[in-house]
C-alpha cells in the first residue's frame, strides 16, 4: 500500500461550492429584506392605530362613566413629565378629564387618566387629506357624543408604500378603524 491510499479523505467545501452558497445567500437576503421591512412597517401602522383606537375609545368610556367631559390631546407628557397640551399626535398624547373642554389640564378639577408615549419616528398623525399634522383636541361629552366628525390618518415615513389607516369618528362619537380612507402627504 502506498501512503496516500492510508490517509483518510478530506472533508469539506470547494471553493466553487462556497461561492454557490454564498451566491444564493445573497439572492434570498435581497428579496427576503425588502419584504421583511414592509411587514415591520405594516406591524408598526397597526399598532399605532390601534394604540390610537384604545386611546379615542378610553377618552369615550371614562367621560360616560364620570359623567363630565374627557379629553383627548397630543402632548410630549411621556418623556417631559409635564401634564401640558401641545405639539402632535406623533410626540404622544394623554387622555384626561376636561371640566371646561380646553386644551388646559387644570390642577384640582382635572385629572389626567393616562398617558401613551410618541409614535415611531417618521410616523405622522394627519387630517384626511394628509395636508398637516393634527394637533387639535378630541372632547368627549358625558353622554359619549363628540358632537364633530373626525378623520385621524396615521401615516408611514416617507418613501414606505403603505396605505394609512384611519380612525373614523361619527358625530356621535363612535370610532372605527378604516383602511384607505385618506391621503398621506407624498414626501
Amino acid at each position: 500500500m502506498d501512503r496516500m491510499s492510508l490517509r483518510t479523505p478530506l472533508n469539506g467545501f470547494t471553493l466553487i461550492e462556497l461561492m454557490v452558497v454564498l451566491v444564493l445567500l445573497a439572492l434570498l437576503l435581497g428579496l427576503g429584506v425588502p419584504s421583511m421591512q414592509q411587514l415591520l412597517h405594516r406591524n408598526s401602522l397597526r399598532a399605532e392605530a390601534h394604540r390610537l383606537l384604545a386611546a379615542v375609545n378610553l377618552t369615550r368610556s371614562e367621560a360616560v362613566m364620570r359623567n363630565r367631559p374627557v379629553s383627548l390631546c397630543p402632548s410630549a407628557m411621556s418623556v417631559t413629565g409635564q401634564p401640558v397640551c401641545g405639539g402632535h399626535y406623533s410626540d404622544g398624547w394623554i387622555v384626561f378629564s376636561n371640566s371646561d373642554r380646553d386644551r388646559v389640564i387644570d390642577p384640582g378639577t382635572d385629572e389626567v387618566l393616562q398617558v401613551f408615549a410618541g409614535m415611531p419616528p417618521g410616523y405622522t398623525l394627519t387630517n384626511r387629506s394628509g395636508g398637516r399634522e393634527l394637533s387639535e383636541l378630541i372632547s368627549y361629552l358625558p353622554d359619549g357624543s363628540s358632537r364633530k366628525n373626525r378623520t385621524l390618518l396615521i401615516c408611514t415615513p416617507p418613501g414606505v408604500a403603505l396605505a394609512p389607516l384611519g380612525i373614523v369618528i361619527n358625530i356621535v362619537g363612535r370610532p372605527r378603524l378604516a383602511q384607505d380612507w385618506g391621503q398621506c402627504a407624498s414626501a
